[in-house]
């Protein structure tokens, strides 16, 4: 079989190519840098170029596959349309899009609502598509190493909210399982890691980790939005995070599901088995 994986050379879309490849699939990645893609992916992974605004070349890469991966560094509905439009000119029926658990937190975080309107335009495309809601990435600990290099401080505005950080091998591996087998179209999964941590709790295990003194420091949502902010990030994107972050500081996300084991009968890795792999990467 012969999938197309949009985001190809980010943390979760990365594994994917990977973990098909390894299974005996073939692979098309969608990227927009070949000399990134290169460096990143396997060797054997086809190459298509463009970028989701890119209409022609969203054709092109979706003729003669058999499923899409489908994910976005921003979830806008008329990119997702424009995957559509490709997948059905190309005879294609099979979508798997990353989502994000708050869409179904309620309160629905601003990030969430956006992220809902992007999928409601796959649940009204009459395609079979399933609906990975994934919780906090366990990678979102790297924000972290610039000020833990700098200046042996991680600033964290979530303080005391739990959250279920997973690794994106789990979240590829699921990805795996509902692109190749029957029985997922329509569905929604909830995945996560283990355990609900708090930020403090996982820059706990980094120092043990990583072998090194590392100051928690918390901050409040506004705080951490103001301090963005005045680095460049524009406000409605700030304030946007501020209210997610007082969602995680409330611990609404702190939501545990058995969906990864379920799915593909091996737990999820812990934050600890995550920080451990990439920690060459902190250094």
């Amino acid at each position: 079989m012969t999938f197309l994986i949009t985001g190809a050379t980010g943390n979760v879309g990365g594994e994917l190519v990977a973990q098909l490849i390894d299974a005996g699939h073939d692979v098309r990645a969608y990227v927009r840098n070949v000399d990134k893609a290169r460096r990143q992916l396997p060797e054997t992974a086809e190459l298509a170029v463009g970028d989701l605004d890119d209409t022609a070349a969203l054709r092109k890469a979706v003729e003669g596959v058999d499923g899409i991966f489908f994910m976005q560094a921003a979830p806008v509905p008329a990119q997702a349309q424009n995957v559509v439009d490709a997948a059905k000119a190309a005879g294609v029926n099979r979508i798997v899009v990353l989502s994000s658990i708050g869409t179904v937190v309620h309160p629905m975080p601003i990030i969430g609502a956006a992220i809902k309107a992007r999928d409601d335009v796959l649940r009204a495309s009459g395609l079979a598509v399933t609906y990975l809601k994934a919780n906090t990435l366990a990678s979102n600990a790297l924000w972290w190493k610039d000020s833990i290099a700098a200046e042996g401080k991680v600033y964290d505005p979530t303080e005391p909210g739990l959250t279920p950080p997973i690794d994106s091998y789990d979240l590829a591996r699921v990805a795996v399982t509902v692109l190749t087998e029957p029985g997922h179209e329509g569905h929604s999964y909830i995945l996560n890691g283990p355990e609900a941590l708090s930020a403090r709790e996982q820059v706990e295990i980094l120092v043990d980790v990583l072998d090194r003194e590392i100051e928690f420091v918390p901050v409040t949502p506004e705080q951490f939005a103001e301090i963005n902010i005045s680095r460049g990030t524009p406000e409605p994107q700030a304030r946007g995070l501020q209210n997610l972050h007082e969602l995680f500081r409330a611990g609404r996300s702190g939501i545990l599901s058995e969906d990864v084991q379920n799915l593909t009968g091996i737990a999820p890795r812990t934050f600890r088995q995550w920080a451990e792999q990439h920690r060459s990467e902190f250094n």
